[in-house]
């Protein structure tokens, strides 16, 4: 298969899977309720776990996970090799965000780029998601801390051109994660947007501010 075939493929695949509305599908057969039109509007496991119950969320969230396995797992089998991967995430990453199957409305991406980085580049990942912590704790505000993380994470994954142990991870020392960070957290600095509902306010982040 040829490098422009393989890329062609490879986003036309992650943008589909991506897309497949795993939250939106048990928000359907748990509360038979449209997720676009409760609370937020954002087509998410969180919105899931607060409006849908506690087993629907959790089960929109392992969909999620598992959708990102068979991403990298196709990957694997079509090219193996890391821009594959990466390009792959993106893709199922916006395909999340602006899902075909929804009519461009979707969720925020999140637990793709998440999954796919915890297997890729863990160490350098989750140092980044320690500063996260580390913001939350300090301002009490998790919308404020989650956009300064959107901003710092990608600088943290350069780390992963000198460290990234194998044993963790896909092993591969490469500037390319920071530039897939760069790409996907600036989509979620655009999509992510502030938000006034009370119920995910006062249920999912109890007393810490949303803003």
């Amino acid at each position: 298969m040829s490098t422009v075939v393989s890329v062609i493929a490879i986003i036309a695949i992650g943008y589909f899977l991506g897309s497949i509305p795993t939250a939106q599908i048990m928000m359907r057969l748990f509360r038979k309720q449209d997720l676009r039109k409760v609370g937020t509007g954002s087509v998410t496991s969180t919105a899931v776990m607060i409006h849908g119950g506690k087993v629907a969320g959790s089960l929109s969230l392992l969909g999620e996970i598992i959708k990102t396995f068979v991403c990298l797992y196709i990957t694997y089998l079509i090219v193996g090799e890391l821009w594959a991967y990466l390009l792959m995430l993106v893709a199922a990453s916006v395909g999340q965000i602006w899902s075909i199957w929804l009519g461009g409305a979707g969720g925020r991406g999140q637990t793709i780029f998440v999954t796919g980085f915890l297997i890729l580049c863990p160490v350098p990942f989750v140092l980044s998601v320690a500063c996260l912590g580390l913001l939350l704790f300090a301002t009490k505000r998790f919308f404020l801390s989650n956009q300064i993380w959107h901003l710092i994470a990608p600088p943290i994954m350069l780390l992963a051109m000198r460290f990234n142990p194998t044993i963790f991870g896909a092993g591969e020392l490469s500037w390319g994660y920071a530039a897939t960070g760069v790409a996907l957290c600036t989509v979620f600095l655009i999509k992510n947007r502030i938000s006034t509902d009370e119920i995910v306010q006062s249920q999912a982040w109890g007393t810490y501010s949303r803003y």
